[in-house]
Order: C-alpha cells, then structure tokens, then sequence
C-alpha cells in the first residue's frame, strides 16, 4: 500500500504555546485539586482540557468529530477462541476449524462471529541421490472452504446474553437473534522446501540423515463473499509466509510474512458503494501488529471512475490490471480515507502432533486457538489530511 501522507507539521507558534500552556494547567490539575479534597472534579477537568489540546494539535477528538470526517468507530479488543483437528493417511489430509470472535467497538457495540474451516490437502515430494549428497523438493497444495455468520449487538449485555444462550444451543439462539450477515470462501494454500543434505554411512552400513539446508516458503490466496442486509461485499486476499532457511542454515534468511492484504469491493441496492484495501503487518515492538486501511466512497463520481477502470477486468486478469490497481490505490490514499490501528496481541494457542506409520503414514494434529488483540495506538488520514491521531478511540 502506497504511504500515507506524513504526519500533521506543527500548527504554528501561537498554536504550540496554547498547547503547552493548555497541559501545564492539566498536570497543575492533576496535582493540586485532589489536594483540596475535590473528589470527582480532577477526572472531569483533565478529560475537558484533554479534549481542548486534542482541538488546538487538529486530532480527531470526539465521536461527533469521527463521524464528521467519515470515520468508523474503532476495534478496541478482540478476542478470538476455537479449536481444530487435522488427519492425515498417506499425503492426504483431511481437517476443519471452528473459532467464534467477539469485537468490541469504541461506540459501545459488539460484534460476535462464528467462523467454520473445512480443508483438503495432498503432499508429495522428489528427491535424488549422488554419493553421500541427497537433493530435495517437497510441495503442498490444499483447498480450504470457510464459512462465517455474524450478529451485531448494541452494547456488551446484550452480547454477553447471546453468547450464554449460544453456548445451550445456537438454533434458539439465532431464532431470538438473527444474523446480520453471511460469508463464504474458498482458498487455496500452498508451500514447499527445497534444499540439500548430507548421507552418512553409520557403523552397520546403513545411510544415516546428516545436515540438510534448505528454503521453505508457504502462501496462501482466497476469493470471498460477505453479504448483509442490503449490501453485498466481494474481496480477494493473498498472504505469504515469507522465504526462510531451514536446517544448517536456519535464520539466515527470513523474510517475514507478508499480509494478508485483502482488496474489498461493496455495493448495494444503490450500486457501488466502497473500494477497500487492507494490509496487516507486525509492529515495530514485539507482540504487535499493525492494520491498516484505505477506503474510497464509490458514490463520488470522480472516485467512481477511478474504480470503474480497475472493475471492469475479468479473469484471467491481464498485465495492465496491476496499473490501474496502483492507479485505484495511489487515489484511495489521496482522496479517502486511511485508517491505521496497533494491536498488543497476546497469542496462547496451542498445537499437538502425532504421527504413525501402520503400514500407511498416518498423523493427527490438534489445535486450540486463544488470541487476544488490544488497541494502543490510533490514526487516521481523511481527504488528503495529515496523519490525525484518534483520540476518541484512545480515551
């Protein structure tokens, strides 16, 4: 994704005194009113005078002022909980995965979501033999098929109701609740190695594995659908894994996962209504990770045919898709609105492996998902703006 504009230049003399008069008179606050026995009042002063520094640096302060600039309330935690179960016989394996997600927003809502993984996959590698060298290649190729249904609740009370009625019976659940949208999708997931080893002879005569180097790489694409009321959402998503050295030369070369970046196109019963591209990233600090996104507003004509020329190819899709894509995206940036949010990500998932050979290779794998995410860092470009930081998500 092209870089967003860099962030907002001082906003002159004048402004930067009143700023730093405007903490000065916060921090005496902070310090001298509990002092006098005020309960309650230093809470209130410092949140105002907060809020009035907010104004003066041109940040988005206040609910009000998100929604004024076109902006979405924040994610302000996620918590994601499931588990999965993987079986292989031969170079086939069959699995599936179910995990529920619950959102909280900055404007109070909660969002909960059920997610359903079924996958099918197959390996299978060619090796040659020179002497004591042994050379390598190995792949795997696999389908995976997701589905996902949501609900949308107006505070944390009422999700938490659901999610207890769920956890008796999701039929009567979705009866007293009903969905607010669908989702499906179909990807294909690929990796493989390729790399050198060494065949020793032991005592008994027979080859024993010596070091071995190699390259792995692993990517993913999928093509979905998420469709509400009244409007329907087609996206694309690619993540890779990224190239790394295995073996003896294991942390020689790691190149780091890439996305995923997924590119969103929506419309309603009014036609086209939003262009999004997304791109997930980790953080500068260990333990997070950065999203960030871009939108354009469809129903401005100017932005409309910007995205009627990317739109208008078909697959097998031709060389001249990646300019227009770069055109779409180069515009989204200067004329929509970007979003940029940090995550402290605390990850307690598990895995289990267990593999036999029976006559046919056989191997069970297990796992349980516990991620949680929570927000620490905010911005926002809106219409060519400077990078304004999102306290209103923040405070």
């Amino acid at each position: 994704m092209a870089s967003p504009p860099h962030p907002h230049p001082a906003a002159g003399q004048g402004s930067l005194e009143y700023v730093g008069l405007l903490a000065l008179v916060a921090t005496a606050l902070a310090v001298a009113v509990p002092a006098a026995g005020l309960a309650g009042v230093p809470a209130e002063v410092a949140h105002a005078v907060r809020t009035g520094v907010c104004i003066v640096a041109g940040d988005v302060c206040r609910a009000s002022d998100a929604a004024a600039a076109g902006l979405a309330p924040c994610t302000l935690s996620e918590r994601r909980r499931g588990g999965g179960l993987a079986v292989t016989v031969l170079s086939v394996q069959v699995g599936g995965e179910h995990r529920f997600l619950v959102t909280r927003r900055s404007d109070g809502s909660v969002g909960v979501t059920k997610l359903a993984r079924d996958e099918l996959g197959a390996s299978g590698g060619l090796g040659f033999e020179a002497g004591p060298l042994k050379l390598g290649v190995e792949g795997e190729a696999g389908v995976k098929v997701a589905a996902g249904v949501g609900w949308e609740f107006p505070d944390a009370a009422s999700a938490r109701r659901f999610l207890a009625a769920a956890m008796e019976g999701l039929s009567p659940a979705v009866q007293r609740w009903p969905v607010a949208w669908r989702s499906g999708e179909a990807a294909l997931a690929t990796s493989g190695w390729a790399g050198l080893g060494v065949l020793a002879t032991g005592e008994d005569g027979k080859g024993i594995g010596g070091p071995a180097a190699g390259i792995e790489v692993a990517a993913e694409s999928a093509i979905g659908a998420r469709i509400s009321r009244g409007a329907t959402t087609i996206y694309l998503r690619g993540e890779t894994s990224g190239a790394r050295t295995t073996g003896v030369l294991a942390g020689l070369l790691h190149a780091g996962p890439a996305g995923p970046v997924v590119a969103e196109y929506t419309r309603d019963a009014g036609g086209p209504r939003e262009l999004a591209f997304r791109v997930t990233a980790p953080g500068a600090r260990e333990h997070r990770v950065v999203e960030t996104v871009a939108r354009l507003d469809l129903r401005v004509p100017a932005n409309r045919a910007v995205a009627e020329r990317l739109l208008r190819h078909r697959a097998p899709w031709p060389p001249a898709v990646a300019r227009d894509l770069q055109d779409a995206l180069r515009h989204t940036v200067r004329v929509g609105t970007v979003e940029r949010s940090v995550y402290a990500v605390d990850d307690g998932s598990r895995s289990l492996e267990l593999a036999a050979r029976l006559g046919a290779e056989v191997g069970i794998e297990a796992g349980y998902t516990k991620v949680d995410r929570r927000l620490v860092e905010a911005s926002a470009w809106t219409a060519g703006s400077q990078e304004r930081a999102r306290e209103d998500c923040l405070a």
